[in-house]
């Protein structure tokens, strides 16, 4: 068997290839008035029912992008927008553009996209002290995954608190068993939030030289739980990202245990990943009415809600996201956000 930081390198091209259901659009066809981008489109959507027509919005986020819950969003948006003449009176369609926390918010600040879907309440608020974003809302709820493999060389118990998981994480690996933890090491919410852990409990493994153990491998979620999956190691992951590989390639989640999850019962739970859809500050003219109204439609019980509650991976039955509370008339559930 390889050692662990060679299988690790020799894995990266492996990870690089995200799944695009649509051809990519290397530079971006927008409206008449608004420059186009150069930032590669991921994917490109037209509705359901409706085709054709340039790209009038812009969505950045990665997760949600990888396991096809933007383009469901995407398709069904603009069959509603197309069908409400106050939105747009003719078809378009909408890009994904892959990003993290760190990389959406900056692609709405340079106007390559125009609404980001983001992992991290700070990041967001600075976003809107800065006017880099000018509304934010709860678009839906994921769930941090503590997964690793069958062996528990951590010694993971189920009544384990999240920071005695991480406890035993760094105990046991710097003891020299064998465990390793593998971090996304990107600045991507899942980063920040294992960082945050992590230091919780007086730990920055990133920051020792010696903690061999502790793999930094910066991609999109779908590869870096390949990785971990292949590399028998731990990881931080997510509900959405776990169920979209388990369809993808069963093999690879049926190597791993789920340690851990966050749930929706406690909106202070460390492993609820809530998902803030922000609307860009830098919005070209023509298209603001799209992505003001794209919005709006995302918190409609029978809009975006309905898609978000709705969504499974092709040929499957289990739901990848929760909907998101009512911060109006749920304001506890929205604790924390």
């Amino acid at each position: 068997m390889l050692p662990p930081l060679l299988s690790l390198t020799l894995l990266l091209p492996l990870a690089d290839a995200l799944p695009v259901t649509t051809s990519l659009n290397w530079l971006t066809k927008r409206a008449t008035s608004c420059a186009n981008s150069s930032v590669a489109a991921s994917a490109t959507y037209s509705g359901n029912n409706v085709t054709g027509g340039p790209v009038r919005l812009r969505i950045t986020n990665g997760g949600a992008g990888q396991s096809g819950l933007i383009g469901a969003l995407a398709k069904a948006y603009i069959d509603y927008a197309v069908t409400n003449s106050t939105i747009a009176t003719s078809p378009f369609q909408v890009d994904w553009v892959t990003g993290d926390t760190t990389q959406s918010i900056n692609y709405l600040q340079s106007g390559d996209a125009d609404v980001a879907v983001t992992y991290n309440p700070q990041a967001e608020y600075r976003a809107g002290n800065l006017s880099i974003s000018t509304r934010r809302l709860y678009g839906f709820r994921d769930h941090f995954y503590l997964l690793g493999p069958h062996n528990n060389t951590a010694n993971l118990s189920s009544t384990d608190s999240v920071f005695d998981i991480f406890n035993k994480l760094v105990t046991t690996a710097n003891g020299g068993n064998g465990t390793l933890f593998l971090s996304r090491y990107d600045q991507s919410a899942t980063n920040i939030k294992e960082s945050f852990l992590f230091s919780s409990i007086g730990q920055t493994p990133w920051a020792n030289p010696t903690a061999k153990w502790y793999l930094e491998y910066p991609q999109y979620p779908i590869g870096a739980l390949t990785a971990a999956s292949l590399l028998n190691s731990y990881t931080l992951s997510d509900r959405g990202t776990y169920l979209t590989l388990q369809a993808q390639t069963p093999s690879l989640t049926e190597a791993v245990v789920l340690y851990k999850a966050g749930n929706d019962t406690d909106p202070t739970d460390l492993l609820l990943n809530p998902a803030s859809f922000l609307l860009g500050g830098n919005l070209c003219p023509d298209n603001a009415i799209i992505a003001e109204g794209f919005m709006d439609w995302m918190i409609l019980p029978n809009g975006g809600q309905k898609v978000v509650s709705t969504y499974a991976q092709p040929g499957t039955t289990e739901i990848l996201y929760t909907a998101a509370p009512n911060c109006t008339t749920q304001p506890t559930f929205c604790v924390g956000w």
